[in-house]
């Protein structure tokens, strides 16, 4: 089907579900009560999200459970206008409303465009490999779109995600309850899958004190296999942890809540397969590792996160403190295709080398190996009036301290043979990063009338980055000279071993650099209400992410050290978004009908985006231009069935021009990057929709419970330059629950996937690859990443 058509459809869905629905709500208005709404805290204080001004989505424990939300990749394909670029395990990178990175070539670890954070604690990572978190016993999620700076700051560009884990039930009756559950299941063309989960409250005191304990183990078989290594399911997933929280209420007004978390990942290869293999459309028959890739991967991943909130809530107002320390450990051995499969390239971008040298005789396999640890430090205050009065606010500050180091190692044995010193070491960088950071915030609302309020506020940022070169390897690669009978070989490309020395010599810049960041973020807004069950809603925001330092190495491709070429190069700058939206929140049909639907626009300045002439860097780019519509719907048809649908079609496009790759062969002038192109990881189109059922089997109290859903992820691209090897195609997935329930156990069966539909989910092309053919830009693919084939399984959960 064209996009045309599935526009088409999409916006036939939609008239279907709501006039549809209506004419059903009409036959069966008395079948059923209202649906619960889920109250959340997206401006800090406790409201419906359809109360709110702003497009907000939020799944409640119910949900997570009746939907088999287990990981982040679930909830991205249920959340209208989020994406997710998903390499594997704790290696996905988020975007929200086509606001995303476009440095897929640089190795730079960017600040992040969505801010995430668990118990109020920012859990965000200056890099793509977000990390997952086991889902099991979470309250609720609330996913934010747009900037949100008075709230959450620098960094929430395109908007939040926050996750809450359930608390104690104080109030319960009970002094021991809780929930264990665990599930099997199996992959198509991989292996088996199992789970193990409990969550158990003791209350010490009834209406003061308790404390909730939380342990899981998560065991995924992949479903890769490495020919070379004779092994199966290669890209395997152990996951263990837990989390202790302990809720105090020594009076009404005050609560103390003292959380801890701990995760243990251990992840096999990444979920890329042998690109060679691909045809028109993928096969589990393509479900192989690169030829090249003779190692078995190795991915260690682990957090502790501890947090402290003090509320204090009178009749007028309330006040927190939130204080919180987050860790997170990685470490990493897998194959490098980029090297691998670069390496051949750039030999061949230089006329000394050829085909036909020795040197490309060597084996060019080289394996990527990286460590990194980050320490935050976070005080947050809040103070939240409720006055009897037209004029209210939310106020507060926030400190952060956070420290992080990383190393990147590459290495391959076939590279002795090529290097001035014999080392089997390509390249070797450490960097420290320090950042700290001031902000304050207030945001104002004026009740003008019944119905009409208005909503003014701004934060104001003072953040500092240093980042500090530690170290700076580059092997000196020697090029053949066939000017005699005996081969003469000569240094090229890189003038020292260690570009620390480069940066540390007279006229250098040094090894630190600090990138400072002092603006305001404001945001404004109002909210109207159409009628008792209507509310029209408008904001404009503005968002901010800090600049970064580049790889020395880099940018001696661009001029010598000292020149204006290379200072320019060795950073670049932050970015800015402002973000307008127009919505309508609707309750119909005596509340069993809720449909939201909201337009935005975005102009989205100076954004990092990877360029590689010919060095691979991150500098600023083109402005973006993002515009779209999005729905959410849920309809309650009776007792027994309700349906939903969320839906996003957004617009994207850079307004002019650039120069990214050096393209061999291209004009002087010629741009890569074209005005016009869609930036990575954005379809046009994305919708889910689907249907809850939960049928009495007599008067037993036993239900039988169902959903199906359906997902619909349009084209998207990998790179700016719009690479026609890079599209990712469009992908349909359609999973299926069915089980028993009663009050105290259930029993459900599940499908995941069950079109087995098979779609790149990310790819690479080496930067020295790109070449012009007939006029089009194009290069091979070096890795490719794939989702998960059809997974079945059985769940079981028992309420004590």
């Amino acid at each position: 089907m064209s996009y045309r058509g599935k526009k088409a459809w999409f916006l036939t869905g939609m008239s279907v579900l709501v006039f549809g629905a209506a004419e059903a709500a009409a036959q069966t208005a008395n079948a059923g009560d209202n649906p619960e709404e889920i109250v959340v805290t997206a401006r800090f204080r406790q409201e419906s999200v359809q109360d709110i001004g702003g497009s907000i989505t939020a799944l409640d424990s119910r949900e997570l459970s009746r939907s088999g939300i287990v990981d982040f990749e679930d909830l991205s394909n249920r959340v209208a206008g989020v994406e997710m670029l998903d390499r594997g395990p704790n290696s996905n990178e988020i975007n929200i409303r086509g606001v995303t990175n476009s440095t897929q070539v640089s190795g730079n670890a960017l600040q992040p465009l969505v801010s995430i954070l668990v118990d109020d604690i920012s859990v965000a990572s200056a890099s793509a490999s977000q990390r997952d978190f086991n889902f099991f016993d979470f309250d609720r999620i609330e996913v934010l779109r747009g900037p949100q700076p008075t709230y959450f700051g620098e960094g929430a560009m395109g908007g939040v995600i926050r996750y809450f884990s359930a608390d104690p039930d104080l109030s319960s009756g009970k002094m021991v309850e809780g929930t264990w559950s665990g599930g099997i299941g199996t992959t198509k063309s991989g292996g088996f899958n199992h789970r193990f989960e409990n969550a158990t409250s003791f209350v010490i005191v009834p209406d003061k004190l308790g404390i909730r304990l939380v342990g899981y183990y998560r065991n995924d078989d992949g479903y890769i296999d490495n020919i070379g290594l004779n092994k199966k399911n290669m890209n395997s997933f152990e996951s263990w942890g837990g989390r202790a929280v302990l809720l105090y209420k020594p009076t009404d007004e005050l609560s103390i809540r003292l959380a801890a978390h701990v995760g243990r990942d251990n992840i096999g290869e990444l979920n890329f397969i042998n690109p060679g293999t691909i045809g028109d459309s993928v096969g589990s028959e393509d479900l192989i590792a690169p030829e090249l890739s003779l190692i078995d991967g190795s991915n260690t991943d682990d957090f502790e996160l501890y947090s402290g909130k003090i509320s204090y809530k009178s009749d007028r107002f309330t006040i927190e403190s939130i204080t919180g320390l987050y860790n997170r450990k990685r470490q990493a051995e897998t194959f490098s295709s980029a090297y691998t499969y670069g390496f051949e390239g750039f030999f061949n971008a230089f006329p000394p080398f050829n085909t036909a040298s020795n040197l490309l005789s060597s084996d060019l396999t080289a394996i990527a190996r990286t460590r990194g640890k980050e320490r935050s430090i976070s005080q947050e205050f809040r103070f939240i009036t409720d006055f009897d009065s037209p004029l209210n606010l939310v106020a507060g500050a926030y400190y952060q301290d956070t420290k992080a180091i990383s190393t990147a190692l590459v290495t391959g044995d076939g590279y002795a043979n090529i290097t001035d010193t014999g080392t089997t070491e390509i390249e070797r960088t450490t960097t420290r990063v320090d950042t700290r950071q001031f902000s304050g915030f207030v945001e104002l609302n004026y009740k003008v009338s019944d119905r009409f309020r208005l909503f003014a506020g701004t934060r104001y940022v003072n953040e500092k980055v240093r980042s500090t070169l530690v170290e700076s390897y580059v092997i000196g690669i020697f090029s053949p000279i066939f000017s005699n009978p005996a081969d003469i070989y000569a240094p090229v490309y890189f003038p020292v071993p260690n570009d620390v020395e480069s940066l540390t010599a007279p006229g250098g810049p040094g090894v630190s650099f600090d990138f400072k960041l002092n603006t305001f973020l404001p945001r404004l807004g109002f909210e109207f209400d159409v009628a008792e069950t209507a509310m029209l809603y408008g904001t404009v925001a503005r968002g901010v992410r800090n600049g970064g330092l580049n790889s020395p190495f880099s940018a001696l491709g661009f001029g010598p050290v000292g020149s204006a070429a290379f200072e320019d190069a060795l950073t670049y700058d932050s970015d800015d978004i402002v973000t307008g939206e127009i919505g309508l929140k609707t309750r119909l049909l005596d509340g069993n009908l809720t449909f939201n639907i909201a337009g935005f626009y975005s102009d989205f300045d100076n954004p990092q985006i990877g360029i590689s002439n010919p060095g691979a860097l991150t500098a600023n780019g083109p402005q973006l231009r993002i515009y779209g519509v999005e729905v959410e719907s849920h309809y309650k048809v009776n007792r027994n069935l309700s349906l939903f649908f969320s839906g996003n079609l957004t617009e994207a496009e850079y307004t002019r021009g650039m120069s990214v790759f050096a393209v061999a062969g291209a004009p002087a002038d010629y741009q890569d990057l074209a005005k016009g192109n869609r930036p990575p990881n954005v379809p046009k189109l994305s919708f889910s929709t689907g249907a809850d059922i939960s049928y009495p089997l007599g008067d037993g109290g036993t239900s039988l419970t169902g959903q199906i859903a359906f997902q619909y992820i349009g084209e998207r691209e990998t790179f700016p330059q719009n690479f026609r090897t890079g599209k990712l195609g469009s992908m349909e997935m359609l999973n299926i629950r069915l089980g028993i329930e009663r009050e105290t156990w259930s029993l459900t069966a599940y499908v995941n996937n069950l079109l087995n539909d098979l779609e790149l989910q990310a790819t690479t092309i080496p930067t020295s690859s790109a070449r012009l053919v007939n006029g089009v830009l194009d290069g091979p693919l070096s890795s490719a990443f794939i989702n998960r084939p059809r997974t079945a399984g059985l769940t079981v959960t028992v309420r004590y």
